[in-house]
């Protein structure tokens, strides 16, 4: 099968369009025909190195989460052969960047009705991320009064819509110049963070940082009492941030990471809200797989709203 490989970690140069042995698949999994994948910050990083002590330090390694396309081979009740999937493997795990990826049936679903393979391989990884972060470790509840830190970023995009979803009303942080974008996607009021900064004087049921640049400790007071703080990663720009993102993580339970699991359930549960119309794909642009470095040199250098999709032919 074809596969964008890497030889050795490093920057986006270092894939190679290799052919390699299809991987197999035990009891339990499916064999997945992948028809596109996309690219998410947390896969530049494991192109990087940054995490080769849990990714592996030798051999040939194939990366990318995100997976949409056709079963080929099923070892699960879940999937039969010609089953139309979507979904996203753990980012340590990897194996999107190729033709087939065996993926673990329960972290899979049926894909939504009346996208595309490249539009639904725009959603998996950064919808489920949105869902779980809200929802498991953010205990969203109707009706809520709720601030999403970068909006217009593929998790907040996903964000502010599922919120939606649950009536929440919905305050987003974004560059200005996305404040448009985010207004289409639901936000009730928008921040311009460039030249605006968080109202201590207005206290949220939730505050859901998908940019990853705050910690607890920074919109404390714009916290209702016993509200969550939620991140995708806390303020680790700096040794000030990284020191007051483990205080807080530490010392204070009102603040959660999340931690991202595969689930076939959520993915379903997504499903059901693209095909309601509560939840809309966002392709920035799409590139082949043999361009897949210029895919991770935009989304490293580049600052836009949407994904980055790779169709696989």
């Amino acid at each position: 099968m074809k596969a964008a490989v890497l030889e050795q970690y490093g920057p986006a140069d270092a894939f190679k369009i290799k052919n390699i042995d299809a991987p197999s698949i035990k009891s339990g999994q499916i064999l997945v025909r992948n028809k596109a994948t996309s690219v998410n910050p947390v896969d530049t990083l494991v192109r990087s190195g940054m995490f080769r002590l849990v990714t592996g330090l030798f051999g040939e390694h194939v990366v990318g989460s995100d997976f949409c396309g056709i079963v080929e081979q099923s070892a699960s009740p879940l999937f039969k052969e010609g089953d139309e999937v979507y979904g996203f493997n753990r980012a340590m795990k990897g194996g999107a960047y190729a033709e087939l990826v065996a993926v673990d049936a329960r972290e899979a679903a049926i894909m939504p009705s009346g996208l595309s393979y490249t539009e639904a391989a725009s959603l998996p990884l950064v919808a489920t991320t949105a869902c779980q972060g809200l929802v498991k470790f953010g205990k969203l509840r109707k009706g809520q009064n709720i601030l999403i830190n970068g909006c217009t970023g593929g998790v907040g995009s996903a964000a502010v819509q599922i919120a939606k979803s649950y009536g929440a009303t919905v305050t987003g942080v974004c560059n200005g110049k996305y404040a448009e974008y985010a207004r289409e996607l639901g936000a009730d009021y928008i921040i311009d963070y460039k030249n605006e900064y968080i109202p201590k004087n207005k206290q949220f049921d939730l505050i859901f940082d998908c940019a990853g640049k705050l910690t607890l400790s920074d919109v404390e007071e714009s916290l209702k009492k016993d509200a969550m703080f939620v991140t995708t990663k806390g303020n680790l720009g700096s040794a000030t941030g990284i020191f007051k993102t483990a205080v807080d993580l530490v010392f204070n339970p009102r603040m959660k990471f999340v931690v991202l699991k595969p689930s076939g359930t959520d993915l379903s549960h997504l499903r059901e809200l693209i095909e309601a119309g509560k939840l809309r794909h966002s392709v920035h642009q799409t590139f082949p797989l043999e361009r897949i470095a210029d895919a991770h040199r935009m989304v490293e250098n580049e600052s836009f709203t949407g994904k980055v999709v790779i169709e696989i032919k």
